[in-house]
């Protein structure tokens, strides 16, 4: 302080004084130290960034979105283990649909689907193996649609007695009197009064097979890869659409989705170069300091950002992570961080060099890392704590987002003050003889710009009551919207989200959830200890089981479930009553009347029978040949199950139903259950996560400030942005999921930047000043930091603004994320809080100020309170007032 007011020394919080200590000795370091730092981190990066070329990126689509401890990842257990024997069996579905969209019913849309069918089963072959030649259990699962065609063909040939033969019915056909189930296969059907097929939306096939004893389970992924390009890019049709889907294909999908990202960072490169160019110009020229090397700074400050995240996925790569598709948000991310701590070095040192040209070149470094370092340290431990908090979520794929994210900023913090304060000491060197020459010459100077009236006219117009209270109007209404918002958001997680908007799964989903599941939803319900069924009392108790879930009000029926007992139970009758009819008995027939009913060996006729030999996938044998564990389904309708909500509550039921049969150990399993799960904790976990987070931001600003209420005005402010950044993605249509709560967490952490620096610098402006006007602190924070801060988020939404070339959930989520946090930080930063704390300034002044003297007495008790100031110009260990 200077003049008459008086000033007095006070000991900054320990954590203060050890992080100056640390950026003064690392200043020097890389000051005398520069060109080797710069290259040891390059060889670091180059050697980290090597993994990523090698890393093949995978999601886990299956349980990566599931929290750990669901029911549904007991149930994927309990599913595996049942087909442990051969490992998960092949599953591709194919939906057929007409060009036209004309009917499927028409013989020569009958005629490509039995086609693609023949295709499928004969001519798709990998490692020699076709559907025909690995499938055992299932073969006959597309049955009925033949049998529809072979209807369709020989009405097509006017023979006369195809209606004896055929009857082409829904949802039962007949053929030569039997009834063949077309409930499995076709969708979104028209029938005529007698029952007869009028219109078919869609045909559905199913390839299922066990893998090969000689194929693995990549090999495996691999068929069912192939089966989906065939019929994607290669199958030429004439009168269907055909569309696959498997979770191969639908996790190569989310990886094509990852890899049409990364192109774009180029693009958002681009633009943030050239916004730092033009940026950093303008302010360089209103200091005086403009020189080609700025070029260089600005182009750099963006490459050290990306090398960081390089290095820090390379380092994870090394590590064993998996390289998740979620991890390609992180360069963006790390970029916008980055960038706007760039900025804040290349102006501190002009600030530097405007004050004391004259200074040397490694005090300069060093004075620049202890007036920046608190800010990049707490800008780098908020984002850092918030995505450490973030890995104790219990989604999986969120966790490594977290992780990675978390990884990138320490190493983006430790890049930022090691290799590009390399780099501008270097450019230090060639601009500081450019500014020695001209300071001789004319001396540098700052160039006062006409927008300083404005800001004072701003400033006075934010200290005026009137003001305030319209500030405090508009924020009680901002909060009430808010969290109305928020209150209203939706719970929906569908794998629609994970994919590119061109992805067939799309359409594929759409089908699915449009006529598909409304029509017929299945159940798989494994029975792991079906006791000894021999007893008939233990047979009852497992009827009573398939008559529970068949009494739904939405079960087709009966006749539509896939229940071994009921074949088999009719054809032991007929086999008993063939034996009857033999006047005399043989031997085997006598033994196999002695016999075990449900043993291996009393089933083995049943099952190679050709009309039930499907039953073998369903059962399965002990290593003394009788019936351990078995499969069965029940199948449902309803206009409401493509509905995800209408599957969660369909799903807690059939989960209620088979806790009611604990002795036979009851598990369900059903494809959308991993998904359903999330919603149970997604909504807690989210609350819980953003608690402690904000938790962790309190801890962070009261290390720095060191006081009670300057942390409960910023806390406020943060929470402030995080209830609008919340309320408001619910209201622009992003749902509650996995991927925007991983963008809750990131906003928490971003958010803290603009209210922390406007309540920091508005307290210590007042402290250079205790006569000042708040109008005044206001105006001289603002152009302290008012440019740096639009600098940062018009750059932050420029860059992300580039994702939108992609047309992806999760790179729409990230945009509007960022562009809410951004405005919204920057109207709390630049309007809301100064508004505050002129008014609380006002009321502390109307009551406990009656002179002068009480005046600068109270306001200076008040700044010894609310804030601490670093003086660059005394010891970094002391703090002015």
């Amino acid at each position: 302080m200077t003049g008459s007011t008086t000033s007095t020394s006070l000991e900054p919080p320990a954590f203060v004084r050890l992080l100056n200590t640390f950026f003064r000795q690392c200043g020097y370091f890389v000051a005398d130290n520069d060109k080797a730092v710069l290259i040891a981190t390059l060889l670091f990066t180059a050697f980290c960034s090597s993994k990523i070329c090698f890393t093949k990126q995978e999601d886990d689509i299956k349980t990566g979105y599931t929290p750990y401890g669901a029911r549904s990842l007991d149930e994927i257990d309990v599913f595996s283990d049942f087909f442990a024997s051969s490992g998960d069996p092949i599953a591709v579905f194919l939906f057929a649909t007409a060009k036209d969209n004309s009917s499927m019913a028409e013989y020569n849309a009958m005629k490509e689907v039995v086609d693609i069918l023949d295709i499928v089963g004969g001519n798709l072959t990998y490692k020699g193996q076709s559907f025909y030649t690995m499938c055992t259990d299932f073969c006959q699962i597309n049955e009925p649609v033949r049998q529809y065609y072979n209807g369709l063909a020989m009405r097509q040939q006017n023979l006369s007695d195809v209606g004896s033969r055929f009857q082409l019915t829904f949802p039962m056909m007949q053929v030569l009197g039997k009834e063949l189930d077309l409930s499995p296969n076709f969708f979104g059907v028209r029938t005529e009064e007698d029952g007869l097929v009028e219109y078919v939306k869609i045909i559905m096939l199913q390839i299922r097979a066990n893998i090969p004893k000689n194929w693995k389970k990549e090999d495996a992924a691999q068929y069912e890869r192939m089966i989906s390009q065939y019929f994607h890019f290669e199958y030429n049709s004439t009168y269907v659409t055909p569309l696959a889907m498997s979770l191969t294909y639908t996790g190569d999908e989310v990886v094509r989705t990852g890899l049409t990202i990364f192109p774009f960072i180029s693009v958002g490169f681009a633009v943030m170069t050239t916004f730092s160019v033009i940026t950093i110009y303008y302010s360089s020229s209103r200091l005086d300091q403009w020189t080609i090397h700025k070029v260089s700074e600005a182009v750099l400050g963006c490459v050290c950002p990306l090398l960081a995240t390089s290095s820090a996925l390379g380092a994870l790569f090394w590590c064993g992570f998996r390289f998740g598709t979620i991890l390609c948000v992180t360069p963006f991310l790390i970029l916008a961080i980055g960038v706007d701590d760039a900025y804040l070095q290349i102006h501190a040192c002009m600030r530097l060099t405007l004050e004391d040209g004259g200074m040397t070149k490694r005090e300069k470094i060093a004075r620049m890392l202890v007036e920046v370092g608190p800010s990049i340290t707490i800008t780098s431990m908020t984002n850092l704590l918030a995505f450490l908090v973030g890995i104790w979520t219990p989604t999986p794929e969120i966790s490594l987002f977290c992780a990675g994210n978390a990884v990138a900023i320490l190493f983006d913090f430790v890049y930022q003050i090691t290799m590009y304060t390399a780099i501008l000491s270097i450019c230090e060197n060639l601009e500081m003889r450019k500014n020695a020459t001209k300071r001789k010459d004319s001396g540098l100077s700052f160039k006062n710009e006409s927008f300083t009236v404005m800001l004072d006219s701003y400033c006075d117009w934010v200290a005026n009551a009137y003001t305030h209270i319209l500030v405090l109007f508009c924020f009680i209404t901002y909060l009430f919207v808010s969290i109305r918002g928020a209150l209203n958001i939706n719970i929906i997680l569908s794998p629609d989200k994970l994919v590119i908007g061109n992805s067939p799964l799309l359409q594929v989903n759409y089908l699915r959830d449009q006529f598909v599941l409304p029509n017929y939803t299945t159940v798989n319900i494994f029975v792991q200890n079906p006791g000894n069924l021999t007893l008939q009392a233990n047979l009852d108790y497992m009827n009573s089981l398939m008559d529970s879930f068949e009494s739904y009000p939405e079960c087709l029926g009966k006749k539509f479930s896939h229940y071994f007992v009921r074949d088999y139970e009719s054809f032991r009758e007929a086999s008993l009553e063939e034996m009857e009819m033999m006047e005399e008995e043989d031997e085997s027939h006598e033994n196999k009347t002695a016999l075990e009913p449900f043993s291996k060996q009393a089933m083995a006729d049943f099952l190679a029978w050709p009309e039930f030999q499907h039953w073998n996938g369903f059962v399965k044998f002990d290593k003394n040949g009788m019936l351990s564990r078995f499969w069965a389904t029940v199948s449902y309708h309803g206009e409401g199950l493509g509905d995800f909500q209408v599957r969660r509550r369909m799903l807690t039921r059939w989960r209620a139903t088979a806790d009611q049969f604990t002795s036979l150990n009851v598990s369900i399993f059903d494809d959308y259950a991993p998904f359903v799960d999330t919603l149970e904790t997604i909504l807690p976990a989210t609350i819980s996560t953003s608690i402690c987070t904000l938790i962790c931001m309190m801890i962070v600003c009261f290390l720095f400030m060191y006081n009670v209420f300057t942390v409960f005005v910023a806390t406020l402010a943060i929470t402030s942005i995080c209830i609008g950044v919340f309320g408001f993605l619910s209201m622009w249509g992003i749902d509650l999921d996995p991927i925007s709560m991983a963008c809750t967490i990131m906003s928490i952490g971003f958010s803290v930047d603009f209210p922390a620096h406007i309540t920091f610098h508005y307290f210590r402006e007042g402290l250079h000043d205790s006569q000042s006007t708040p109008a005044k602190r206001v105006a001289r924070s603002l152009a302290a930091i008012g440019f740096p801060l639009l600098q940062c988020g018009i750059s932050t939404i420029l860059f992300v603004l580039c994702l939108l070339f992609v047309p992806t959930y999760m790179g729409e989520v990230f945009v509007k994320t960022m562009i809410l946090v951004v405005t919204l930080g920057l109207i709390h930063g630049l309007f809301v809080v100064p508004a505050f704390l002129c008014a609380f300034t006002a009321i502390h002044h109307a009551c406990f100020s009656s002179s002068k003297v009480a005046h600068s007495q109270s306001f200076s008790s008040l700044a010894k309170l609310f804030s601490w100031r670093i003086s660059p110009s005394t010891s970094d260990n002391k703090i002015s007032v």
